[in-house]
């Protein structure tokens, strides 16, 4: 399949706006990936305005939202992983840096810019034993791994992973989504007001981004005296209804606001990670179906969390619970003991080691853009 013809009008677009320009290509998978290198892309569109930036997608669930993403000055598809479409936009592009975030590694693209000489990081990166780059030699993948300039990876065990198959060049920086989260406002919006109101003077349990399989935990949850707002990961009707027919007494926010009942569904896109400050205890979904959600939106307001038994994949909630700093439970009709003592708790101790880890782990981004400007990559 060609490049897509709108990515690549897009690109020579932009190169005609700005012919003098040195252009610095990201790329994020999807919406995550993004967030991971979004105060990234913000410190060098501030620091280093002599460059462009230009951010690449595979997933419209990142490109949707952040398409018109004020610090990137061009944003389109990646284009599919051809030799003939990394030819073409890379030759078309010529990057004078390609920083890909996490692990998405496009061999065919990664193979044009070796043979062009340009220079290429991977950031934020979690390298497992079990990915299967690391397990088999195939072809001349190993070649375009080593072929890497640099690897900033989340934890030691990535790079000790990388260091099993002969690669070196590894720092253990972080991960830089942490630096996104506390570098963006957390907005006044109307609704936390409504739900400081609604909630009074009671407790507030909110249940960010569940899912089906977090049902039995809501309904083991709803038996503690408190406000209960639960948040679904998808939001479209179907999976809300499925919801409500599990709930029977919770109401809908679109339909009724949020009187009138204890447990109130909301439905309502990009407001999550700005009410978890008005909440008591937030539980965070997915951990009883393929993997917990985002842990670190919460734990920087400082708020009491609680999780299911499938956060493994997840370093920062590994280290969390290590240190007490969030709770996890592993049977679903638990969660009530487990969510009463924390309510119950004054919580100082996990703000403590909640601070603690903030204070440890932020500041990857400052690492990776120290090592790049020490590299002259920027």
């Amino acid at each position: 399949m060609l490049i897509s013809i709108q990515s690549l009008d897009i690109i020579q677009s932009k190169k005609e706006e700005h012919p003098n320009a040195k252009w610095i290509w990201i790329h994020a998978a999807s919406l995550g990936e993004f967030e991971q290198g979004r105060y990234l892309i913000d410190r060098i569109a501030i620091d280093y305005p002599q460059y462009k930036i230009a951010l690449s997608f595979y997933s419209p669930s990142g490109y949707a939202p952040r398409k018109n993403y004020k610090n990137a000055d061009m944003i389109f598809y990646m284009p599919l992983d051809t030799r003939h479409n990394a030819k073409v936009f890379i030759e078309t592009l010529t990057p004078s840096l390609a920083i890909f975030i996490k692990y998405d590694f496009w061999w065919n693209h990664l193979y044009t810019l070796q043979s062009l000489s340009i220079p290429t990081v991977f950031i934020s990166s979690e390298i497992r034993p079990e990915q299967y780059f690391i397990k088999r030699k195939l072809g001349n993948i190993r070649n375009l791994l080593s072929g890497v300039d640099h690897y900033y990876v989340q934890t030691q065990n990535s790079a000790d992973v990388l260091h099993s198959v002969g690669i070196t060049n590894a720092t253990v920086t972080g991960d830089s989504r942490l630096d996104s989260i506390l570098h963006e406002e957390v907005k006044e919006l109307p609704i936390q007001k409504e739900i400081l109101n609604w909630k009074g003077n009671q407790k507030c349990i909110i249940y960010g981004s569940v899912h089906l399989s977090d049902i039995d935990v809501l309904k083991s949850m709803l038996t503690l005296e408190a406000k209960h707002l639960i948040v679904p990961h998808d939001i479209d009707l179907a999976n809300i209804t499925a919801i409500q027919s599990h709930l029977p007494t919770s109401i809908v926010y679109s339909q009724s606001g949020l009187q009138g009942s204890t447990v109130a569904i909301l439905d309502q896109i990009g407001v999550l990670r700005h009410i978890y400050n008005t909440a008591d205890l937030v539980y965070i979904g997915g951990g009883f179906g393929k993997g917990i959600h985002n842990t670190l939106e919460p734990l920087v307001q400082l708020v009491p969390i609680l999780i299911g038994p499938k956060y493994h994949k997840f370093p920062e909630a590994i280290d969390l619970i290590a240190i007490d700093a969030i709770r996890t439970i592993d049977i679903a009709n638990k969660a009530h003991q487990e969510a009463s003592r924390i309510l119950e708790d004054s919580n100082k101790q996990s703000k403590t080691t909640q601070q603690q880890y903030i204070s440890a782990h932020s500041g990857a981004t400052d690492s990776v853009i120290y090592s790049l400007k020490k590299n002259k990559w920027i």
